[in-house]
């Protein structure tokens, strides 16, 4: 059953979402009191709404991705870290079916270290200069998600569509979810330019992998 889930998924897939719920839990466990009371004033509400909508927890507080802790203080691991944590069991519930649904045909399609180094690749590219350009707090997997997004557009219109390929890898449920996704994700200017950041990229390394019969 495992090995089958794998399978579909892809082990990079898996390997990815599996560290983003791991690093939820860990968050939502551990938060220090401060944070807490910025919350409410009641220990056990805020504990609530920092599992529902908050990443108040220790891991936000030294991996979410800020201006003036990676340009002026030089953590640079937020770069990375910061892709991995949530702002919520929403959040990271939206994210991780959007993940798991796009990333087991890319995987698939180009190999496990490839499509995880395209994901990270995707996410810090965008999350760098939005963090430079807007200086607000950020954290997430959606910015390499979109990148993933454009990478499949592209795949689906220069290949899967022509060899009718498509339906073997997506059912119409996931593509009508990615949609209602790239729409409800997209509220916010940082968020939009973040996204559409990756997808660009995306679609262009999608576009150039395509041409160079890489897939």
């Amino acid at each position: 059953m495992v090995r089958n889930k794998l399978n579909t998924f892809g082990n990079a897939n898996i390997i990815i979402a599996s560290l983003c719920i791991i690093a939820f839990i860990i968050n939502s466990i551990f938060v220090e009191e401060s944070a807490l009371l910025e919350i409410s004033s009641d220990r056990a509400t805020a504990y609530l709404l920092n599992i529902l909508a908050g990443c108040q927890g220790v891991l936000g507080q030294i991996g979410a991705l800020s201006y003036e802790a990676v340009f002026k203080e030089g953590q640079w691991w937020r770069i990375i870290t910061h892709i991995y944590l949530h702002a919520g069991i929403v959040h990271l519930t939206l994210n991780m079916i959007a993940l798991l649904i796009v990333g087991k045909v890319i995987e698939r399609k180009i190999g496990s270290i490839q499509y995880a180094g395209m994901f990270h690749i995707y996410a810090t590219i965008s999350g760098v200069i939005c963090c430079y350009v807007f200086r607000t707090l950020s954290v997430g997997a959606s910015a390499g998600i979109f990148g993933m997004i454009g990478m499949l557009g592209m795949l689906y219109i220069l290949k899967l569509k022509k060899d009718d390929e498509c339906d073997r890898f997506l059912k119409k449920g996931e593509f009508i979810y990615l949609i209602a996704f790239t729409v409800l994700s997209n509220i916010g200017l940082e968020t939009l330019v973040s996204h559409m950041i990756s997808f660009v990229l995306g679609i262009a390394t999608g576009y150039l992998a395509c041409k160079a019969d890489f897939f």
